[in-house]
This record gives structure tokens, C-alpha cells and sequence, in this order.
């Protein structure tokens, strides 16, 4: 049985020598085949020829950004090649997908699911603008929490800069890494973080969308939360769409209508506690596809998805649920 192994050695808290020493040691009778990819290309490249090599399985050790990326490699040749089921091993900041389809956090019992596991086909989000095409899972939205999402990277990103520059004092260099270090172990507590700062530095101003969802009268809003979910929670700690299932054809569109602080604030408890319903503020649609556009020429758009940011600086995007259209390997 060939197993393909993708490491990725910067997610989160990942020691790429003993992720590879368990999962060599749980499957020990599997041709296994393994990757630390330093660059996109590298990690299309190695996902491309195992599928080529028909390989029976594809390890993603990292979080969800990990996940995402190799997602956007798999989905570019699906009509040609066959995608091969995914196994994943948390290693990241979230871990949402993982939390979501309940993968454990041992790394024996993650990749053993090849043998005592099943394939479950969940759904994938496709999001394009124009030509560009991208892919996600979980969770992700416009507005604040795209602003959230962008500010976290950016927060993390500079820390690892600043802890690897030769440049940097010594001091500097130290500092940058014990904090880099201790965000990397608040997992995704770091997003309520980014998540106040987020509703403390929005601009409304010019921010007008309008929805087209097929069969029906369009939307005009100038929601400032704008999530779309295909699966019920973000991070493990936010709730934003309760009753969503990754299977079930179609993605959770959620808008919060809010106008100032305090009420940007009391929305975002209460996607944390799980209870929109029980606000007046949000309205919530279960769709197969939608489109999205923003009114105003000089307020483009930015999309996140799985913590990642996908689209930046598009004036209009469009939102479509690929039913089951990536195999998972899960417990029963």
C-alpha cells in the first residue's frame, strides 16, 4: 500500500522529525513516501506525482492553512486525476477540520484511521473571482473577520521574521521567538484577540454588498460580519452556524447587522456562546450558491477561508458548494 506523507515543519507546533518517527512506526508495512515541501510548487509537485503513481493515500500533517493549500493543488486535476483519501494529522494554530471530524490528537491513532477508519466525502467550498478559482473547508467570510483573519497571519508572520532575521539584535531576535512560540501555544485563542482589534479598527465607511442568490430577490447589506460556513464552529471556541453540516450540498451564509461597537461586540459573543438565534441581528441562509459584490468601486473585497486569506482586492466573488467532493478518512 503506497501512503504519501506531507509534513509541513513551519505549522504550528510541529516536530517534523517525530511526526515522521510515529507515523513510520504505525504504519510500518506501508511503502511510505514522504515530503517537506519549502515551497507551493514543491508541495503541487509531490501531491501531483503521487496521484500519478496512484498512490492509495495522502497524509497532510499541519493545520488548516496546510490543509487549504494542498487542497487548492488537489483540486486543479480532480476531472484528470482521482483524489486519493485524506488523512489528517493535527499540527497547526486551529485545527478546525480536525476538531470538526473528530481526529484525534495522537498521531498513532490519526494515521492508523487508514486501517481502522472509514471514508467520509464532505463537501467542498469552490470561491472564484473571474478566472481565479480557490478552495476551502471550514469556515471563512468577509468584513471583520477577514480583517481578523489577515491581522493574525500578519501578527505571526512578523514574529517568525523578526526571531529569523540575521539582522536582528540578538535581544530582538529572542524576544521575537519566545513570543512567536507562545502564540503558536494559544492555538486558536489568538483569533478572539485579532478578533477585538477587529471590531475596534473597523471602517464602515463605503462598506455596501449586495447578495444574488439564485431564484431569489437580491440582498443589499452593509453586514460588517459576513461568515460562510461549512461546518458548525471556527477555532474551536466561535459557533457561528450550529445546525451546518460539511455533507449535506450546501454552505451556511451568515450576516450580522450591526452599526457600531457595542453592537459588533454583543454580535460576536454571541457566535462565541452559539446563540445568534437568539438575536435580531443576524440572518442566516443555507445556500448551494450565491454571489457576492461589493456596491462601491473603492471598498473592494477581501475573502478568507480555512485562516487563510484566498481573494484580495476583488470587486465581486461567487460562492458554490462542491457536494462531497473530498474523501476523509474518520473513525465510525
Amino acid at each position: 500500500m503506497r501512503v504519501s506523507v506531507l509534513v509541513n515543519s513551519k505549522a504550528g507546533s510541529v516536530n517534523a522529525e517525530l511526526i515522521e518517527a510515529k507515523v513510520r512506526e504505525a504504519l510500518f508495512r506501508c511503502d511510505l513516501r514522504f515530503c517537506r515541501p519549502q515551497t507551493l510548487t514543491e508541495m503541487c509537485d509531490f501531491l501531483s506525482e503521487e496521484r500519478a503513481q496512484k498512490t492509495d493515500y495522502v497524509i497532510i500533517c499541519g493545520g488548516d492553512g496546510t490543509i487549504n493549500v494542498a487542497l487548492q493543488c488537489l483540486m486543479k486535476c480532480q476531472e484528470h486525476l482521482p483524489i486519493p483519501p485524506i488523512v489528517v494529522v493535527r499540527s497547526g494554530t486551529a485545527n478546525d477540520l480536525a476538531h470538526e471530524i473528530g481526529i484525534s490528537n495522537r498521531i498513532d491513532h490519526a494515521v492508523r484511521n487508514i486501517f481502522e477508519g472509514v471514508v467520509k466525502n464532505i463537501d467542498v467550498i469552490e470561491i472564484s473571482s473571474g478566472e481565479k478559482k480557490t478552495y476551502m473547508l471550514t469556515n471563512g467570510g468577509l468584513g471583520m473577520p477577514a480583517v481578523a483573519a489577515e491581522l493574525a497571519n500578519k501578527f505571526r508572520s512578523h514574529l517568525q521574521t523578526l526571531a529569523n532575521s540575521p539582522k536582528s539584535a540578538a535581544a530582538y531576535k529572542y524576544l521575537a521567538q519566545k513570543s512567536y512560540y507562545a502564540v503558536k501555544k494559544m492555538g486558536p485563542t489568538v483569533y478572539s484577540m485579532m478578533t477585538a482589534e477587529a471590531i475596534r479598527t473597523w471602517n464602515p465607511e463605503g462598506w455596501e454588498l449586495e447578495i444574488e442568490i439564485p431564484g431569489k430577490v437580491n440582498i443589499e447589506t452593509s453586514s460588517p460580519i459576513v461568515l460562510i460556513n461549512n461546518q458548525q464552529s471556527i477555532g474551536a471556541s466561535f459557533l457561528p452556524a450550529p445546525y451546518t453540516s460539511n455533507t449535506d450540498g450546501t454552505v451556511n451564509l451568515l450576516l450580522s447587522e450591526t452599526k457600531n461597537i457595542p453592537e459588533h461586540t454583543r454580535a460576536a459573543l454571541h457566535i462565541r456562546r452559539g446563540s445568534i438565534d437568539k438575536s435580531s441581528a443576524f440572518k442566516s441562509f443555507e445556500l448551494k450558491e450565491f454571489r457576492l459584490k461589493s456596491q462601491n468601486p473603492r471598498r473592494a473585497l477581501t475573502f478568507f477561508g480555512d485562516g487563510e486569506i484566498l481573494l484580495k482586492d476583488v470587486q465581486e466573488l461567487s460562492v458554490r458548494c462542491i457536494h462531497r467532493g473530498l474523501p476523509v478518512m474518520v473513525r465510525q
